[in-house]
């Protein structure tokens, strides 16, 4: 009963030491898969000639590749844009004529996302021409977070400027819009 025991056994740790492995056959001229061939692990295994032996890769894991994304927003040729104020009457931005003297400029522009984005606008004064003014979205302020291009307008409107206070010229600078962005959530 030992010696069958024992027998078992090597013939146990025989089969989970056994790989399958293609055995060449010069003389059939094709490689016969179907052969198994108890290999002992060493780069070159004993096999008797005619015969060689080719080891076939088999995928015995799979392990996925992540990366670390940041949220991506950029405006097309930014650096290209200003928005010139242009004198307009009182009445076409919603102010009466106590309001004297009115401009109206606006800027268009694209942008991109790789998140659902809301845009803001912060509006800084340059010297003291500027008395009164809003900044706004026309047409809304969120982009799709698709990476694909969406076109956004800023409406720039000032009344009760101070004129007096600046040098004339086709581009006086009176003040600057700083764009931002957040998570539209």
């Amino acid at each position: 009963m030992m010696k069958r025991t024992l027998i078992a056994i090597a013939v146990v740790a025989l089969l989970t030491t056994t790989v399958s492995a293609a055995i060449s056959d010069p003389w059939l001229g094709h490689v016969d898969k179907n052969r198994i061939v108890k290999v002992d692990g060493k780069d070159t295994p004993t096999i008797r000639w005619p015969y060689s032996i080719n080891y076939t890769a088999i995928t015995i894991c799979t392990i996925p590749v992540y990366m670390e994304v940041g949220m991506y927003v950029e405006i097309e040729k930014c650096d290209e844009k200003k928005v010139v104020l242009k004198q307009v009457e009182c009445g076409t931005i919603g102010k009466g004529s106590g309001d004297f003297p009115c401009y109206y400029g606006d800027v268009s522009f694209n942008a991109r996302a790789n998140f659902p984005a809301k845009f803001g606008v912060d509006r800084e004064k340059v010297g003291d021409t500027i008395k009164d003014w809003s900044a706004g979205y026309d047409g809304g302020d969120t982009i799709d977070g698709d990476g694909n291009w969406h076109g956004l307008k800023i409406v720039v409107k000032a009344w009760k400027t101070q004129i007096w206070k600046a040098q004339p010229g086709d581009q006086v600078e009176v003040g600057k819009l700083h764009v931002t962005v957040k998570p539209n959530v």
